[in-house]
């Protein structure tokens, strides 16, 4: 029972023995005095003992009352405490979930960033694998190529090394026959007599490509227009005649011949022509 409903319980009480008392002195006046007397006596020690047992029930009641609301505002101020501590710790879940939503918001900036970042991966990627295949494609093809290449090469190879033969056997035999004409030269010359091979071609012309100081001279006719060492070249420039050189060393295009000083009849310089017989 509530603190209110005991307190209206004990009004209850008082009030009922208030009227029980009035209703008793109202009939005291039809009844006998005396024994209205003692009746009201004994009524009377009835209701005092009533009173005290309320009283007592009363003070019980507000005793338990106190005990009551002193537990209660333990118990209030335990929860409030719980309930300040219960709002603390969800400010504090608060702070907390402010903090977990901005890194959230954070991840899923760097999330959607990551996301771009691997679509344009994968675009770089297409496009170099595009480019590796063009470059395997390519690759094989140069391959290929090297390999007909090196197929040409070894053909090459096998034709060089034919040639190779046969310009060992021409130079022995062009070693025979230098041999033979040496030969043939020196008893012609034990005879007295000319080699017409020794004699440079009739028309034979050039001119002067460059002079030194030692009396060298080179000419612009070689082995390919028939020159040999030991021929001779007259030397002119217009209608001047310059001298003669004979021809010390060949090649195929060019020659070099030495500046005969029984011939000189000028100075010799590069431009000038060259004739193995003056017109």
């Amino acid at each position: 029972m509530t603190f209110l409903g005991r307190v209206f319980t004990l009004i209850i009480l008082v009030s009922s023995a208030s009227f029980f008392v009035a209703a008793l002195l109202a009939n005291a006046s039809h009844m006998d005095y005396r024994e209205k007397l003692t009746r009201f006596r004994t009524e009377n020690e009835q209701l005092k003992a009533t009173v005290n047992a309320t009283k007592a029930a009363a003070e019980k009641l507000q005793t338990s009352l106190a005990q009551e609301q002193i537990a209660r505002r333990a118990a209030l101020s335990a929860l409030q405490s719980q309930l300040d501590s219960q709002n603390q710790q969800l400010a504090a879940a608060n702070r907390q979930l402010s903090d977990l939503n901005a890194v959230n918001t954070m991840k899923n900036q760097e999330h959607s960033a990551t996301v771009d970042l691997l679509k344009a991966t994968q675009a770089q990627n297409d496009t170099l694998r595009t480019e590796i295949d063009k470059v395997i494609a390519d690759r094989n093809s140069v391959r290929k190529s090297v390999i007909s290449l090196t197929d040409l090469l070894n053909s090459l190879k096998s034709v060089e090394t034919d040639l190779r033969d046969q310009l060992k056997q021409l130079q022995d035999q062009s070693t025979l026959y230098e041999a033979l004409a040496i030969t043939r030269g020196e008893a012609l010359q034990q005879a007295g007599i000319v080699d017409v091979q020794d004699m440079p071609p009739a028309d034979l012309r050039g001119e002067v490509l460059a002079v030194n100081n030692t009396n060298l001279v080179e000419v612009s006719l070689g082995r390919d227009d028939g020159l040999r060492e030991g021929h001779t070249l007259d030397v002119f420039r217009g209608a001047q005649y310059l001298g003669r050189i004979e021809i010390t060393k060949t090649q195929e295009d060019k020659a070099i011949g030495k500046v005969l000083a029984s011939f000189r009849k000028g100075y010799i310089q590069a431009g000038d022509k060259v004739a193995s017989k003056l017109q």
